[in-house]
């Protein structure tokens, strides 16, 4: 199994029956985390888990999980915390948020799509969706906010390229930007391009920025074999791009692209030192709510899976690896930063059948960047989660 495979299973999680933190009242809750968890091995019986995150505890949403289609598809939630839509093989799947925060199926049918659709970004400041197919089309959305129900308003096109992630977004809203792999017949695909775009305040209709697209710039370019996930700061500053290659003979590592995000135009300028290279297959970046830190879920060159921490560079966005990792205890997957606080939600999967899956909660020391656990949850019955996503 691939790296980047094994990355995607084990994505993010978070639900359970388990629990970590106090068992009394811990007072109102920082966020509600909802999940897509799979099962397996032959078939991959999927439910999306909701969570309430306190300082330290993590605990089932009521109703969870909301049962869905095979796969355990990518999810987003709207800028209003109202609906959240999951993908399966078909199409588009809604599900309303109630006032407990229990989901239930949106009265709106499924919506077919032409091609699986392999990401799912909400618009921050409209009521738009984004949807990112295989095939190389990104999807605009129009949102009704009270039944769930999408309008296909407009396209673009990456050409004929695969997609493999989802887009991300700076937290104005104004900009865009989506990564790519080239379709080849050959044992590596040719180098992987990045497309930014800006974003219409009222339809968010896409239009390219100056300079895209681009090819990323990777420490290994001949045999840059997927592209990975992507993380922009909280300000909207720096842009973050996953890569993995292949090293000849001896597996898969991979590595960051940074870029400075025009505030203008959106165009991208690679930030001094990038690429850099992080010694691993990257599978889920988040950068944490004071933009000091990013947390990155990886699996080395020599075997294994660890959680590391580089800090930030405020004025040029280049990266230092803080000493110390989060280490083996669990098969890292997603990531996913408390946009108001200093934790980060990391997931968990496929360490052995007998190992189901977790969601667990760090705090991240804001001086030196160390993570430390602070609560853990389990996802009885399920292997792992593939994505992961926040309330606003």
């Amino acid at each position: 199994m691939s790296a980047r495979l094994a990355l995607i299973l084990a994505v993010a999680l978070l639900t359970g029956c388990g629990g970590g933190g106090d068992e009394g009242n811990p007072g109102m809750p920082l966020r509600f985390l909802y999940a897509s968890a799979y099962a397996g091995p032959n078939t991959f019986p999927a439910a999306i888990y909701g969570l309430a995150a306190y300082t330290g505890a993590l605990r089932p949403l009521p109703g969870s999980p909301a049962e869905t289609a095979d796969g355990g598809g990518p999810i987003a939630i709207t800028r209003d915390s109202r609906i959240l839509y999951t993908t399966s093989q078909e199409g588009l799947s809604a599900y309303q948020i109630a006032a407990d925060h229990s989901l239930s199926s949106a009265a709106v049918p499924e919506l077919p799509m032409a091609d699986q659709q392999v990401g799912l970004l909400a618009h921050p400041a409209a009521d738009v969706l984004y949807a990112s197919g295989n095939s190389g089309l990104v999807t605009v959305f129009a949102v009704d906010t009270v039944s769930g129900a999408l309008t296909s308003t407009s396209s673009v096109s990456l050409g004929s390229r695969f997609l493999q992630n989802s887009a991300v977004m700076t937290p104005d809203g104004h900009f865009l930007y989506q990564n790519d792999t080239a379709r080849n017949d050959g044992l590596f695909p040719a180098q992987l391009q990045l497309a930014g775009f800006s974003a219409d305040a009222a339809t968010g209709a896409l239009s390219p920025v100056p300079g895209s697209p681009l090819t990323l710039v990777t420490s290994s370019p001949s045999t840059t074999s997927g592209a990975g996930p992507m993380a922009i700061d909280p300000t909207g500053k720096f842009l973050y791009v996953g890569y993995q290659f292949a090293v000849v003979n001896v597996g898969e590592s991979g590595g960051l692209a940074a870029y400075s995000i025009d505030p203008g135009s959106g165009g991208l300028t690679a930030v001094p030192g990038s690429p850099f290279d992080i010694g691993g297959a990257p599978g889920g970046a988040a950068v944490d709510a004071s933009g000091k830190f990013l947390i990155v879920s990886m699996f080395p060159l020599g075997g294994g899976s660890r959680l590391a921490v580089f800090s930030i560079d405020p004025a040029t966005g280049a990266l230092t690896a803080v000493p110390g990792s989060f280490g083996p205890a669990h098969v890292w997957g997603a990531l996913a930063a408390e946009p108001s606080g200093p934790y980060v939600y990391a997931g968990t999967g496929l360490q052995s059948a007998n190992t189901p899956a977790s969601v667990v909660m760090f705090s991240i020391d804001q001086t030196s960047g160390a993570l430390t656990s602070v609560a853990e949850t389990s996802i009885a019955g399920k292997l792992g989660v593939s994505f992961i996503a926040l309330t606003h």
